[in-house]
This record gives structure tokens, C-alpha cells and sequence, in this order.
């Protein structure tokens, strides 16, 4: 009995000892995307392109509207509603893809642009964090943090490393 109460004592100071090794760090990488050039890039891409799709989505969202008006014109005959009702059919049909396709194009682009972001800054991180001798680094956004204590937030660091890369 001794001896078990004695084992267990060990194995708890043992693992006491082992937690206290332990030293972690956390990152913003959303604040690093808003924060670093490279990031504020990436926004003006995605935004540019966003902006683009747009304007295409309207243009033909405006010939839509037109043809809504053109077919409440009590002058129409039969055969001129009917073409022109199939031809709104098609435009809606072609605003839909266009829509979808602009969704998918948006989409990829950004997984594109946000990855090759992502493999310029894990080394980076790994390098501080192995000059700053921390066991693991934690993403705020990703990791479901509640709560950390700043002083493991090294995020201004990581948006001055990618920044002093990026000149």
C-alpha cells in the first residue's frame, strides 16, 4: 500500500514537472491576413474580382428586366410574347449559371490565394515559434480558444516577419 501511494505520488509530480515544459503560443490568422501586405493583396484580388463578376451579373440582370417590361406591352402580338417569354427563360437560366459559376470561380481563388499564403507563413511560425521555444502554436480562430493570456500572441510578430519577406 505504501509503496502504490508512493508510485502515484511520483507520477503525479512526474507529469507536474512534464506539464510545466510545456509552452504555448496562439495566432490571429485573420488578423494577419488584414494586417500583412501580402494579406491586404489578396483582399484587393478577391475583391477586384468580386467586383468584376458583379458588373457581368448586372449587365445581364438589366437585359432581364427589360424583357419583363418589353413583355407587359399590351402591343405584343401572341408570337413576339411567346419568343420573348422563352428568351427571358433563357436569360434567367443563363443568370443562374453565371451566378453559380462566379460562386465557384470566387471560391477557388480564394482557397488558391489563401493557401499559398499559408505555406509562406508555417515556416515562418515554425520559425518563431522554435526561436521563442514554444511546444505547440494554436490558431485563435481555428482552434476554439476561449481564453489566453496575450503575452503567448504572436501574431504582430508573425505580420512582421511575412512583411519584412514580402519588401
Amino acid at each position: 500500500m505504501k509503496k502504490t501511494l508512493i508510485l502515484v505520488l511520483a507520477v503525479f509530480v512526474l507529469s507536474a514537472f512534464a506539464y510545466s515544459q510545456v509552452k504555448l503560443g496562439v495566432i490571429n490568422a485573420q488578423e494577419i491576413i488584414q494586417k500583412t501586405k501580402k494579406g491586404v493583396e489578396i483582399q484587393q484580388k478577391l475583391d477586384n474580382l468580386q467586383k468584376a463578376k458583379s458588373q457581368e451579373l448586372q449587365s445581364l440582370n438589366e437585359s432581364i428586366k427589360k424583357l419583363e417590361q418589353d413583355l407587359l406591352s399590351p402591343a405584343l402580338n401572341n408570337d413576339t410574347r411567346e419568343k420573348k417569354s422563352v428568351e427571358l427563360q433563357s436569360k434567367r437560366t443563363t443568370l443562374k449559371r453565371n451566378y453559380e459559376d462566379a460562386q465557384r470561380e470566387f471560391q477557388r481563388e480564394s482557397q488558391k490565394l489563401l493557401v499559398d499564403l499559408e505555406k509562406e507563413l508555417i515556416p515562418l511560425i515554425e520559425g518563431i515559434g522554435k526561436a521563442k521555444g514554444f511546444t505547440v502554436i494554436f490558431d485563435r480562430q481555428r482552434s476554439g480558444l476561449v481564453y489566453y493570456d496575450n503575452s503567448v500572441d504572436i501574431t504582430a510578430e508573425v505580420i512582421k516577419a511575412i512583411d519584412a519577406k514580402t519588401k
